[in-house]
């Protein structure tokens, strides 16, 4: 580039002077070029930007401000500028701690008298915002900054004539357009009224005595603005010495002045503002010596201000030779970085923590008074002291003890944690608790939110051990504070209570099952009260019909209702339990009938394998029931291996010490016979384990399946004492074991021979149905009276009583439901057992299948009859109740 053309380097100097001033306190970062592109002058705000100092900046060129890739860019718009345009442009650039930042510069030529001598600019910061109207303001300020900057004017006034005569620059300085339009008044009229007579004084001297002048005033433009200029003069004189002329410049400082003004306020403030802070601080200069002192820094030294100024530090302080103060004073002398260190002085008792910084001029040394920080941070090591060996004693206590900082770290790790989740406390101490024992922190976060809010919380918290595995822990968290009363740790006891919320979740388990089987056995209770009257119909209908086609179709809804029936069985089973024949079980026939019933029932697909010991000892029970439940294990393995597989039925006594947990109840410690049926199919997920035995529940489709079938089986082994298990995870297969207690004796009764009878008919004994079922007592009358019998009803049993006591027919035997309105079964049996015991009484429910009836009703019911029954189950219960009474009577003659 070319060397700086056009004025001296003094001029530009100068120059570089005024527009410093100008734009100190420019919001944006401002500066002056030359024509070689170094900085000649930089405001405090792009020092700031680029986080440098003025010094390292001025004779420096600018490139090194500027992004490599955005160098040659710039310096197009540099040269155009330096040819008299003016540009804009944006370009990245580079601080010292290379972040990246971006800058809309504008580029503006300076002239001094036309000539071009200089660059301005100004960069906008636009990394974080572009904000257009800043851009275009700063953009304006420096274009009138860059026309105020060649606001130089030269000026002459004739001696004899005193003419005025001033050049352009001069004239376009106070607003005029040529010199016609100002005057030849040697006062010179646009000077202030406060100026004018000191400037026609001095002119005056000028021209009379030759006597130069330096003035600065305030002058009036043409548009009535003020003007501070600055002015020179001098006398220029002919050949024989005599005075013809003054001569001179005038130059509009008017920025410069409000900028001088400004520093000095802005001094005075600052110097105002160093001796009130509340912290200490000290300038040396380059030899050491105390240059400046505020009050704060006297106090804390011990030192008055006279004995600080203009003495060197190691003059004061000669004790600190050769110690860590002053090598942190020669180390921030010597890197150029900050410096901290920590003094105890002597003089005042306090601890003052001492912040060295460089600069041009020698060190600023900022100092703070540290004693009650280091105080509290001794009683803070204290009671962080205190808190460990009370956390030494805890360590014997069986829940696991945490202490964490505010930060999440751990603290503390008591014995009884290192248990529970498998990290020892030498791992476990300085680690992030999140990371620890926490699979989502979310969760934790919020209740820590809670313990700085509320200084405890105490809840449940899922958690997680070093192998892996989930807990639940009873958590109870206290806020510690240090002596300040400020948070500063929190203290964790956790108790893992994973094995009690288990036990709490199979005993709901347990009640919802039960809530479950009251409400199937309402339900049951009324369709079996639907049914009845459908089935004795349909075989009334069936009596008077000789047509085949009817009697099939009539054949076809007795097998509908019968199978109805056998499903409302399954739902009270589940309901009440069954409780069926207790009779010794062989339990190596029922093995046999089993595998014999898989074989020829599974497809070839599947293939079974049993396995069993020689001998299995006999149970107690149902066999029927067993073999039900046995069956329908196999049945719902069949369907979970539609493409075949494997089903293994095994066989063993197996002895429980203690009680066993299952799905059915606690099963109590002794020898039971397990029976397991396990298949190869794909599995059950938790959720669905979990719901396998509730009513209705079924993961078949549509139409394949009612969901009783396990539900029935549970109420089955929970009625035997036994206990039932499944084992199930996708991929794997799933397992069930029923276990059945051995009987206490192994004696097996023959089995009574069954001979068929015919339907039984009456000889007009008079019967009373008893039902709150209009439909019931109206079919069990018309059966009745189609057999034989007489029949009356009653819709409940207050209406029994009044028919028997009305004096009218005898009633020979009492047929009455047990669930009835205005006065029940029970009530109605309770009654006529005391007051007329002579009526035997058969009792009908839709809910106590198989039932005893004495223990379901109390004393005086002869015969139980379940709902629905059929003609044939009528009509054989009512004639072995008449004939028992009869033979009673014939005895007790």
């Amino acid at each position: 580039m070319n060397s700086v053309p056009g004025p001296t380097h003094d001029g530009l100097r100068s120059l570089a002077t005024a527009f410093a001033v100008s734009v100190h306190s420019h919001p944006h970062a401002a500066f002056m070029l030359d024509l070689d592109g170094r900085f000649i002058s930089v405001n405090p705000e792009l020092c700031r930007r680029l986080q440098t100092t003025e010094s390292e900046l001025l004779g420096r060129t600018f490139h090194h401000t500027v992004e490599p890739h955005d160098l040659t860019f710039v310096l197009e718009h540099f040269e155009r500028a330096r040819d008299g345009e003016s540009v804009e442009y944006e370009a990245t650039g580079t601080r010292p701690d290379s972040t990246i930042f971006l800058a809309r510069v504008t580029n503006y030529p300076v002239r001094i008298d036309g000539e071009i001598v200089a660059v301005v600019g100004i960069a906008v910061d636009v990394s974080h915002q572009h904000d257009e109207l800043t851009r275009r303001r700063a953009s304006e300020d420096l274009l009138r900054l860059a026309g105020r900057l060649a606001h130089f004017g030269g000026w002459s006034v004739d001696a004899v004539s005193r003419r005025v005569m001033l050049t352009d620059g001069a004239l376009r300085m106070f607003g005029f357009a040529d010199l016609d339009e100002y005057t030849n008044e040697p006062q010179w009229s646009p000077h202030a009224p406060e100026d004018r007579a000191r400037f026609t004084q001095l002119l005056q001297r000028c021209l009379t005595d030759g006597d130069a002048f330096d003035i600065e005033s305030n002058m009036i433009a043409r548009d009535g603005s003020r003007l501070r200029v600055h002015t020179i003069g001098e006398a220029e004189r002919d050949e024989s010495g005599a005075i013809v002329r003054a001569h001179g410049a005038v130059w509009d400082v008017t920025e410069y002045a409000i900028e001088r003004e400004r520093a000095r306020y802005l001094d005075e403030r600052l110097s105002a503002s160093l001796t009130a802070i509340s912290d200490g601080l000290m300038f040396l200069d380059t030899d050491w010596k105390v240059s400046f002192v505020n009050p704060t820094a006297e106090q804390l030294l011990g030192r008055s201000h006279t004995e600080f100024m203009g003495h060197g530090l190691w003059q004061l302080y000669p004790n600190t030779l050769n110690t860590d103060f002053e090598r942190a004073f020669r180390e921030a002398e010597r890197s150029r970085n900050r410096v901290i260190h920590r003094e105890w002085v002597e003089l005042t008792r306090r601890w003052v923590d001492v912040t060295i910084y460089p600069i041009d001029t020698g060190l600023v040394v900022h100092l703070r008074d540290t004693t009650d920080d280091v105080a509290a941070r001794q009683r803070e090591d204290e009671h962080e002291r205190q808190l460990q060996q009370q956390a030494a004693l805890l360590d014997i206590s069986r829940d696991a003890i945490v202490v964490r900082g505010l930060d999440d770290r751990v603290q503390y790790w008591n014995r009884a944690a290192a248990e529970l989740y498998g990290w020892p406390a030498a791992e476990a101490v300085g680690q992030l608790i999140t990371d620890l024992i926490y699979h989502d922190p979310i969760e934790m976060r919020t209740f820590t939110a809670e313990v700085l809010r509320e200084s405890y919380w105490a809840g449940e918290l899922e958690q997680r051990t070093r192998s892996g595995a989930t807990i639940i822990a009873d958590c109870r968290w206290q806020l510690l504070n240090d002596e300040a009363g400020r948070p500063r740790a929190i203290l964790c006891v956790n108790t893992d209570i994973t094995a009690y919320r288990k036990e709490q979740e199979a005993r709901a388990h347990g009640q919802r099952m039960e809530s479950l089987g009251t409400l199937a056995g309402g339900i049951a209770h009324d369709l079996n009260n639907v049914l009845t009257p459908v089935l004795m119909s349909i075989q009334l209908l069936a009596l008077d019909e000789s047509d085949e086609q009817r009697l099939e179709l009539l054949s076809t809804v007795e097998t509908s209702v019968k199978r109805g029936a056998t499903m409302i069985k399954q739902v009270l089973a589940f309901a009440r339990g069954l409780e069926g024949r207790r009779e010794p079980i062989d339990m190596d026939a029922l093995l046999d009938d089993l595998a014999a019933y898989a074989i020829d029932a599974l497809p070839s697909s599947i293939t079974v394998d049993v396995s069993r010991p020689e001998a299995l000892p006999d149970s107690t029970g149902d066999v029927t029931q067993l073999m039900q439940v046995l069956v329908n294990l196999v049945v719902n393995a069949r369907d979970a291996m539609p493409d075949g597989g494997r089903l293994r039925i095994t066989a063993e006594v197996e002895r429980l010490d203690e009680a066993v947990n299952s799905v059915s109840h606690d099963a109590q410690p002794g020898d039971y016979v397990v029976i397991a049926v396990e298949d190869d199919g794909a599995g059950m997920p938790p959720d669905v384990v979990t719901r396998v035995f509730e009513p209705f529940f079924t993961t078949k489709e549509t139409g394949h399946g009612t969901g009783l079938g396990l539900s029935t089986a549970l109420a089955i082994v929970r009625s035997h004492g036994g206990f039932m298990q499944v084992y199930s995870e996708l991929g794997h297969g799933t397992r069930f074991r029923v276990g059945m207690p051995l009987a206490a004796k192994s004696s097996r009764p023959r089995p009574e021979p069954t001979n068929e009878r015919p339907l039984p008919r009456g000889n007009g004994e008079l019967v009373l149905v008893v039902d709150d079922e209009p439909a019931i007592r109206q079919v069990a009358c018309r059966t009745l009276e189609m057999h034989g019998y007489r029949a009356a009803s009653a819709a409940n049993g207050r209406e029994a009583i009044d028919f028997i006591e009305s004096g009218g027919d005898r009633v020979d035997l009492v047929l009455t439901d047990l669930m009835m309105p205005v006065m029940d079964g029970a009530a109605t049996t309770a009654y006529l057992e005391d007051h007329h015991p002579e009526i035997p009484i058969i009792a009908a429910s839709g809910l106590a299948a198989n039932g005893d009836p004495g223990r379901s009703i109390g004393l005086g019911v002869a015969r139980f009859l379940p709902k629905p029954y059929t003609t044939s189950l009528l009509l054989t219960t009512l004639h072995d109740t008449l004939l028992e009474r009869s033979v009673r009577g014939t005895e007790s003659e």
